[in-house]
């Protein structure tokens, strides 16, 4: 466990000093700007044609926050993909990975510590530019919506599994066919999971099951749609009013899924590099 630390404070480390991260929390900040300047005017645009306050006037400002989380849904998944893709794949071609594995560390010390400095980094991220987005839209509007700690939760989530994704990926695959991979797998999730929300306002069960199997293949869409259902008020769930309405979310047996998929793909990725000849 140590040495897992170890390279967990490592791996953390070496990610400040790369410059995707810091390029990352600049645009993360720049949106966070931008979001409050939108929201306050749109804000003020609001107040001016209705009078007082009212549940349609919290949906408008529900449907900014969610597409604002929307975003750092986006970013978190691109961080994680970006980061994770070369950490493992880069040192195998290098042969860096030969002199960290010598004895006693173990090569899953290498592996764990990494996904773990990488996973903080992430966990960090997100909830810094969703601490952004909720505290902007309460200062202007004191608009809080529901369940906040969860959704962000849920969205780190989705990084996480993208992450292990790639870390898993990176144990066979060069630097460039772990990223096409991973960016292909979060692609069909993400088709599959708009093709689960239509074919469900639509009665379409065949658009519906192919939703849950692309979610059963990389279950990163459904983690966002949890979150998205949760964060929005009860009154405008299913009333499909915004492009993240939902007539259903997925069911908690989708989040145990979801983290045991996680915890597989970390158990694939230490079995898969032990059997690797470096």
């Amino acid at each position: 466990m140590r040495n897992v630390l170890i390279f967990a404070e490592l791996t953390f480390r070496e990610a400040r000093r790369r410059k995707i991260l810091w390029v990352a929390l600049a645009l993360g900040l720049t949106f966070i700007a931008l979001y409050a300047f939108g929201f306050y005017q749109i804000f003020v645009d609001f107040l001016r044609h209705s009078q007082g306050r009212n549940v349609l006037l919290d949906s408008g400002f529900n449907f900014l926050v969610m597409a604002g989380f929307y975003v750092i849904s986006f970013l978190g998944v691109m961080l994680a993909v970006l980061t994770s893709v070369g950490t493992l794949s880069g040192e195998v071609s290098s042969h860096t990975i030969q002199a960290l594995a010598a004895r006693p560390v173990k090569r899953r010390a290498i592996l764990l510590g990494k996904w773990l400095g990488l996973a903080l980094m992430l966990v960090c991220y997100i909830a810094l530019l969703g601490a952004g987005i909720i505290v902007a839209t309460w200062a202007i509007s004191g608009y809080v919506p529901p369940n906040t700690l969860t959704g962000v939760a849920l969205i780190a989530l989705q990084a996480l599994i993208m992450l292990s994704v790639c870390i898993l990926g990176g144990t066979r695959l060069s630097t460039i066919a772990n990223g096409v991979v991973a960016f292909m797998l979060y692609g069909i999730a993400f088709v599959g999971g708009w093709i689960e929300t239509i074919g469900s306002f639509a009665h379409n069960e065949t658009a519906v099951d192919i939703g849950i199997l692309s979610s059963l293949l990389v279950p990163s869409e459904a983690m966002w749609k949890m979150a998205s259902y949760g964060m929005q008020p009860p009154a405008v769930r299913g009333l499909a009013v915004s492009p993240f309405s939902l007539a259903t979310a997925p069911s908690t047996a989708m989040l145990v899924y979801a983290v045991v998929y996680t915890a597989a793909l970390l158990v694939l990725a230490v079995y898969s590099l032990n059997r690797r000849d470096l």
